[in-house]
């Protein structure tokens, strides 16, 4: 995945693939907005900072969500 603005925060869009609760502890934890798509996916890019990078992979792994980089 490419980096975009400071070399610490990488943008990506991210499409849940689990329930509303989950969703919402996501959000919580990474400090993502509050706003998703009717297609499960984040309205806007979203920053992840590089210290959450693997966390956020692991959540992906275990098939929460998916991170999506669109240009």
């Amino acid at each position: 995945m490419k980096k975009l603005c400071r070399s610490d925060v990488m943008k990506v869009y991210i499409y849940y693939d689990c329930s509303w609760e989950d969703i919402c502890k996501i959000e919580d934890r990474f400090g993502f907005p509050h706003c998703v798509t009717v297609n499960g996916e984040t309205c806007r890019p979203v920053d992840v900072m590089d210290e959450d990078w693997e966390l956020l992979r692991e959540t992906e792994r275990r098939g929460y969500i998916k991170i999506r980089q669109k240009d």
